[in-house]
């Protein structure tokens, strides 16, 4: 039975088909909220069945603005996300995991495990680091892994199920010649149905905006008109519970275990939103009239302007 499960193990991993401080939050009905997050803290982004997705942040001072004579410099003490780590569980009950580096982003390491069973199959995948390119995909029953040179700036992998799409984007920080070319992760998640309709609704820091109704709640945000910002929001009012619920154990990043988990759930309903107290807004379309639903996370150097002295 060992051999045969390592073997189907194998096959899974080979097979291939052709074919964005602290981090600014926005939701699936458009929710805003800023998240700082811990010093090099791995935080659970998004928990639904068989599917969690998890982030690492990491301190970082940065500059914006200052490219002209009359363009105000800002100096900004925040984090973004450097590093990703998913874990997927598939139909044939095959462990799938995924680890991505904004640092590294022409390489994806995926592995495959089998429960009870003593065998591992590494692999990675690998693009340009330069021109555009695109890796095979593998394919693992119904989750895919693809890996994608978009230009000499940006990377991205991308793992789906059948329910969610998570991407994360490797891309330079603003005013990259300011700022040593430095790289962070952009996080969005993406779902093929409505989350009303789901047995299981997500939770995370991102997930939990998949609640199925058609409200957005706005959280604490920072404040960027000093000339030096140290950021400290961390999503209060607008996520459930405090800031360690989602905190995963930083020797094991790729765990499911934290306080909102729905990795083994069957069944769960979605968050407490009379908890929440961030401002409520009422939107139209989304879960509740079936629409598309889409969720973000950004680098702190995502901002509309910087304004002119």
């Amino acid at each position: 039975a060992a051999a045969i499960a390592a073997a189907a193990i194998a096959a899974a991993a080979i097979a291939a088909c052709f074919y964005q401080g602290d981090p600014h939050f926005k939701g699936a009905h458009g929710d805003t909220f800023s998240f700082r997050g811990g010093n090099r803290t791995v935080y659970a982004m998004h928990s639904s069945r068989h599917l969690q997705v998890n982030a690492r942040f990491v301190p970082e001072t940065f500059v914006m603005g200052g490219s002209c004579k009359t363009c105000k410099l800002k100096t900004v003490h925040g984090s973004f996300v450097k590093e990703l780590y998913v874990t997927a569980k598939s139909a044939s009950d095959l462990n799938v995991r995924v680890a991505y580096s904004a640092d590294q982003p022409s390489r994806a390491k995926l592995t495959v495990t089998a429960d009870h069973v003593d065998f591992e199959m590494p692999t990675e995948m690998v693009v340009s680091k330069f021109k555009r390119d695109v890796a095979l995909p593998r394919v693992v029953d119904e989750l895919k892994v693809e890996l994608t040179r978009k230009h000499a700036r940006e990377a991205s992998v991308k793992v789906s199920n059948g329910e969610f799409v998570i991407e994360a984007a490797s891309r330079y920080l603003g005013w990259a010649d300011k700022n040593a070319h430095k790289k962070r992760l952009d996080i969005g998640l993406f779902s093929h149905k409505s989350s009303a309709t789901l047995e299981v609704a997500p939770h995370g820091l991102i997930g939990q905006t998949f609640d199925g109704d058609a409200t957005a709640v706005d959280g604490a945000v920072d404040d960027y008109s000093a000339d030096v910002v140290v950021t400290r929001a961390m999503g209060e009012g607008a996520i459930e519970g405090g800031a360690a619920d989602y905190e995963i154990d930083a020797k094991n990043p790729f765990s499911t275990a934290f306080k909102y988990t729905r990795f083994h759930a069957e069944h769960a309903s979605p968050r407490d939103l009379s908890t929440l107290t961030g401002v409520r807004r009422s939107v139209k379309g989304g879960a509740a009239a079936g629409g598309v639903e889409g969720a973000t996370m950004e680098g702190d150097d995502v901002v509309d302007s910087v304004a002119p002295l």
